[in-house]
């Protein structure tokens, strides 16, 4: 998607939906119809977070915020097809009923990493011998609240809504990346994700889209890719190991750099979130947390986007995003806290990560 980093609400899907200038080879076909069949997979397990999301607005000398305007979560789990497979699916969003001007913008993921072996927890990141990700999110073009608000308004006088998707492929010779629109009559939300999502992958299925190839030679040797990184780089930092690390990855057949630039202990972390009527959504402090600063940076056009993640340390919420920042530009910033009560462990090879000092 041809946006400027400020025009989502996403901190993640940025960083994805960068500008194409994809090739045209038929014979790459055959290797997105399968990677395609990886994502369609169901999960034989998984842990999944769930989160509120706050907006938060610079007024000159102070911030204005309003909290549950959305959310989303993080899943982690392993394929029901193959142990080898090991899924990551993030889906954040702002919720039109409770956003301001109705502002209906999100973004969902999935991806895919092949491992050599059958995957526990942590799995080994230099294991991992190819990757997919597919990306789906409500397309915008908008650089304000206003601006998305005028496009939505267009959107409902047309009767047509306007949504992108991404395939992207690693693998050791080469990469490979499809982006392909999805206009439809229905403004899906991401509440209504699961309905939307088999549209889209049928859409990239069908689609004589060009794509994007890239070759080995020369290029990032790693095939991991974006949310495996960053996998990878929280868990090392949870081992001791210090700051600054970095790994390169490859999205959408480009390279880019994922740099874990500073890790801070921070003792407390006091969280509180009202709903409607000053409802108390969330009052609560963590403990032993590590905050993690990360700027992920594209080869060639030198663009960064930098983000923020706050972790447990200790117990159930040893390696939990428990509060994620991202802040696009000096006015603007987006946080994502975890709910409370909503971890849900449903397989002991994945439980096992919990029960490390």
């Amino acid at each position: 998607m041809r946006a400027a980093p400020h025009r989502t609400l996403l901190f993640l899907f940025f960083i994805f939906f960068s500008s194409i200038a994809a090739t045209s080879a038929s014979a790459d076909r055959e290797p997105i119809l399968e990677a395609l069949r990886w994502v369609r997979a169901p999960l034989r397990g998984s842990v999944r977070y769930d989160y509120f999301m706050t907006a938060r607005v610079r007024l000159l000398f102070f911030w204005a915020s309003k909290d549950d305007i959305g959310g989303g979560y993080i899943r982690r789990g392993v394929s029901s097809a193959d142990s080898r497979q090991e899924f990551f699916q993030v889906l954040f969003g702002s919720d039109p009923e409770k956003a301001p001007r109705a502002i209906n913008r999100w973004g969902g993921g999935t991806e895919v990493a092949w491992h050599k072996d059958p995957v526990s927890m942590p799995s080994r990141e230099d294991d991992i011998t190819s990757s997919v990700f597919f990306g789906f999110m409500k397309s915008s073009h908008g650089k304000s609240a206003a601006e998305m608000q005028s496009e939505l308004k267009k959107e409902r006088d047309g009767g047509q809504h306007s949504f992108t998707g991404i395939l992207s492929r690693v693998e050791p010779a080469r990469a490979l990346s499809t982006v392909v629109p999805l206009q439809s009559d229905t403004d899906f939300t991401l509440h209504e994700y699961d309905l939307a999502e088999p549209l889209m992958l049928d859409r990239i299925a069908a689609s004589d889209r060009p794509v994007r190839s890239l070759t080995s030679e020369g290029r990032c040797p790693r095939t991991g890719s974006f949310l495996a990184t960053i996998a990878e780089l929280v868990e090392a930092s949870l081992d001791g190991q210090a700051a600054p690390l970095s790994r390169c990855y490859v999205h959408d057949a480009q390279e880019n750099t994922l740099v874990l630039g500073r890790r801070t202990p921070i003792e407390t972390l006091p969280v509180q979130l009202h709903g409607a009527a000053n409802t108390v959504l969330l009052d609560t402090t963590y403990s032993d947390l590590l905050q993690l600063d990360f700027v992920s940076k594209h080869k060639e056009t030198g663009k960064q986007v930098n983000f923020t993640i706050l972790v447990g340390t200790r117990g159930e919420l040893r390696g939990v995003p428990v509060q994620i920042r991202y802040q696009p530009n000096w006015w603007f910033q987006v946080v994502l806290n975890l709910r409370p009560n909503t971890s849900q462990l449903q397989n002991t090879t994945l439980a096992a990560r919990r029960d490390r000092p």
